[in-house]
């Protein structure tokens, strides 16, 4: 159903219809606020689609348009089911002073006693929503490595983060964190060294040495590497490479076809396969944890604090 130049409550009165036509309205997880430009509201209905077959929510797309309009205007799709699967979904295009006040907007909206999630993969600061965001999340999701600066944009996370904040930066390496998790099952002697081959502009890689830093001790070194992905999805990482205090060495190196071999003194080489995830399987997999991600919260602390030392702080 698409609407021109309406109102909230218009809105709201056809999401009503369309929901009695279906039957009433399902058991709702949460709602979903996506910041989202006109370029990439196909790749973020795909997505939330995806997820949308885990978690029903009411998704409410935001689109920014004539930001120098001087009258506000709302032009609004309100859809149940249909391309977007599970989903309940209103979609907003918003001109001038309507796109200023987002939350005045998206409040009336939400559906009741479910948690509020806002996702965004654009800089909502070139728009000055980020508080708007902000105010009314439970749980704020951003993607740092699509910022024009994403080592600049992750490092403004770690100096503002709030409970609830995560990235899907972050997300990227949990299959990485995990199998080095379970590669240190054993191992008994202390981390002297860690060496990680990246692209160092890759926030992934970034999060990942906090990460090691945080969970071992050990500042570990990134090298600046050409790495090849077969998804924009996929961590920029090469390989992580630690020595011990025994002398014992241990390497996880994947391959551009996705093959990951860990290496450990002693052992047989293991072999598993990593390949990308699409933005929805990473989206469905942050939907499923609402709680503040404490891990997430002491790595940016690290980042903040590696940060510090470095300015002479």
């Amino acid at each position: 159903m698409h609407l021109k130049d309406t109102t909230t409550g218009d809105i709201m009165k056809s999401l009503a219809k369309l929901l009695h036509e279906v039957g009433g309205a399902s058991g709702l997880a949460l709602n979903l606020v996506a910041l989202t430009t006109e370029d990439e509201r196909e790749e973020v209905e795909k997505a939330a689609s995806f997820a949308a077959q885990e978690h029903p929510y009411r998704l409410i797309m935001a689109i920014p348009r004539d930001l120098e309009a001087t009258e506000a205007r709302i032009d609004a799709e309100v859809t149940v089911g249909e391309r977007l699967g599970s989903a309940e979904a209103i979609i907003l295009r918003l001109d001038g002073p309507a796109a200023a006040h987002l939350s005045s907007i998206v409040l009336p909206m939400l559906a009741s006693d479910v948690p509020v999630v806002t996702w965004w993969l654009l800089d909502p600061v070139r728009y000055g929503l980020e508080q708007e965001l902000r105010s009314f999340a439970d749980r704020r999701i951003t993607y740092s490595a699509r910022a024009n600066d994403p080592v600049q944009s992750l490092h403004r996370r770690a100096e503002t983060y709030v409970s609830g904040d995560t990235d899907i930066c972050w997300t990227r390496i949990s299959l990485w964190r995990s199998l080095i998790a379970s590669a240190f099952d054993g191992v008994t002697h202390a981390v002297e060294k860690i060496t990680i081959k990246a692209d160092d502009d890759d926030p992934s890689a970034q999060l990942m040495a906090a990460w090691l830093h945080t969970r071992l001790g050990v500042a570990p070194e990134i090298v600046d590497t050409t790495v090849v992905r077969n998804s924009e999805h996929l961590p920029a990482i090469a390989s992580v490479a630690f020595t011990m205090a025994g002398g014992e060495t241990m390497e996880v190196e994947r391959k551009a076809d996705g093959t990951t071999v860990l290496r450990q003194a002693g052992l047989p080489k293991r072999r598993q396969t990593l390949q990308g995830r699409t933005l929805g399987q990473l989206l469905a997999e942050e939907l499923r944890h609402i709680d503040p991600d404490t891990a997430y919260r002491r790595v940016l602390e690290t980042i903040r604090e590696n940060a510090g030392e470095r300015a002479g702080v």
